[in-house]
């Protein structure tokens, strides 16, 4: 059946001003965008002092367990006008994966990703992608393929280099993803396994990736005290391994550094750019960051596997050396607990039951109640839960945040994070409304066309998204409606599980998926695969 969009305010996507216009689809495809008349169409739909847009896209969602394992999957999502997604950030991801390492894999990703299903089994890229293939969906899913996993396929999650075998293997995992659909590269060089590769070994691995010119999205070494460094080591190894770069989660944290090492951070991008290399970044619109409380140990007692750190955390002298080496300078190393401290760390998911209380509450202010060192407290709750606890970091600067998204290469993302159900970052259920609701109408940081092209357009012609991004005849009907002035997130720390609201009506390949209401229970995404 033909629809057809009246009366709208038609936001192309690409940044430009909007037109009073109607917008005609059918079988999934916009077929016009004008002044059309009613009797072109089997159904008419409304949109008078309303925005009509592309669906918003997400190309930074931890979403790759929970595509398979939350029957809740879109709800959040769509609510705030998602109408793709892409998986496999930060180089975290489960496939690629072998046997022999998988359950440690799983374990690892957890706090980030999420439980996986009963029964996963380890596979290639196309394996993921065939699962995903076999399910209907709210939303169309793509993914990038994640080095961190490749590593840690191949050999765990230990600290030597790649032997000759295991590079060969590691980099036909990495070109067979590619040649699955992939729709570019996530390293996480902050992360265990990856923050023991040498730079040469990052070029040596991606190797087989520059023929086919798909962007390396980088979680960057250190975003605090080392990240001009940091930065500066992602774009040249971009540079040498021929790959464009994008700069996940572009930020700068710790207290002492607001302010100041952004704009230098900045300088050697724009410095890159002028050279002519392809680099690009993209934020969330929170001061509020979200990880791993792993993250927060020093190197003198993180081990080759999450197994050595605690057991090095449970020794007799365990938390006496963790106070101690936390007031140490650690190179290449940023040290978050000394940079924001203990009171701007929020205990955001823990696995066992009796702990479940600590969720929501920050280190100091447990330990001040209970009377435990903080250390000491830290050690035993990593020990306790096998690792598997998430933090919130409360350590960004809302000026810095800003200075981010005004950038005219900087996308919208929200990096969602489902390892923590009961009390997860804000920003899974909030990012895109956020942005309409303070980076818009409250603030005036950026205006409508900005943040929706960093949203939409931008990220699609980033990765290659064909047919998708804009609002143009002959381009998927992946379409939203909404009033400007009441789309906006609802959620806090306090309070995150708390869906967008205003989103009136979402189509996703021209069928309706949510509307005031909520879903309609209509699934019309698809698993988008890249062009080869």
């Amino acid at each position: 059946m033909k629809t057809l969009i009246t009366g709208g305010l038609v936001y192309d996507g690409t940044g430009a001003p909007p037109l009073q216009a109607d917008v005609l689809f059918e079988d999934g495809k916009i077929l016009e965008i004008g002044r059309i008349p009613p009797e072109a169409a089997d159904t008419l739909l409304a949109a008078e002092k309303k925005a009509v847009t592309p669906g918003f896209i997400d190309s930074h969602r931890h979403a790759d367990l929970a595509a398979l394992a939350d029957p809740d999957f879109g709800e959040a999502e769509l609510a705030q006008g998602i109408t793709t997604c892409l998986t496999g950030n930060c180089g975290l991801a489960p496939f690629p994966s072998r046997p022999q390492t998988f359950p440690e894999v799983l374990d690892f990703i957890e706090p980030c990703l999420g439980s996986a299903p009963p029964g996963l089994q380890p596979g290639s890229f196309a394996d993921y992608l065939k699962q995903l293939q076999g399910k209907s969906w709210p939303l169309n899913i793509g993914g990038l393929a994640a080095t961190g996993a490749v590593k840690a396929a191949v050999k765990g999650y230990g600290k030597s280099p790649f032997t000759r075998q295991e590079m060969a293997d590691a980099q036909q995992m990495l070109k067979e993803a590619l040649l699955s659909g992939a729709f570019g590269l996530s390293a996480g060089i902050m992360y265990t396994p990856e923050c023991y590769s040498s730079k040469e070994e990052f070029i040596r691995l991606l190797a087989p990736a520059a023929p086919f010119a798909r962007p390396l999205c980088c979680h960057i070494r250190g975003e605090g005290d080392s990240l001009v460094a940091s930065v500066q080591e992602a774009i040249s190894l971009a540079d040498e391994a021929g790959l464009p770069l994008n700069i996940s989660h572009f930020k700068s944290v710790g207290c002492r550094n607001w302010r100041e090492q952004i704009f230098r951070a900045i300088e050697k991008i724009e410095a890159a750019r002028s050279r002519g290399q392809d680099v690009t970044v993209d934020f969330y619109p929170y001061t509020g960051g979200s990880t791993t409380l792993l993250t927060l140990i020093p190197p003198s007692l993180t081990g080759s596997t999450t197994g050595e750190t605690l057991r090095a955390l449970d020794a007799p002298d365990g938390a006496e050396r963790l106070k101690k080496d936390l007031l140490r300078d650690w190179p290449g190393w940023d040290n978050m607990v000394d940079s924001i401290g203990w009171e701007r760390v929020i205990i955001s998911s823990v696995a066992r039951q009796e702990n479940k209380p600590l969720q929501g509450r920050d280190v100091a202010e447990i330990c001040q109640k209970s009377g435990e060192d903080e250390a000491a407290f830290i050690c035993r709750l990593l020990v306790e839960e096998q690792g598997k606890v998430g933090v919130v970091l409360m350590s960004m600067d809302q000026a810095d945040v800003d200075t981010v998204a005004r950038l005219p290469y900087s996308m919208v993302i929200s990096d969602s994070l489902y390892g923590a159900p009961d009390c997860p970052h804000p920003r899974l259920f909030g990012s895109f409304g956020r942005i309409f609701r303070d980076m818009v109408r409250e603030r005036g940081i950026l205006c409508f066309e900005e943040a929706l092209h960093k949203m939409t357009g931008m990220t699609a012609e980033r990765f290659g998204l064909k047919g998708r991004g804009f609002l143009r005849p002959g381009y998927v009907a992946d379409i939203n409606i909404f009033s400007p002035e009441a789309f906006g997130d609802r959620g806090d720390y306090s309070h995150p599980r708390q869906l967008c609201q205003g989103m009136e009506m979402v189509f996703v390949g021209g069928r309706m998926v949510w509307n005031s209401r909520g879903r309609t229970g209509k699934n019309s995404g698809t698993v988008l695969l890249a062009a080869q």
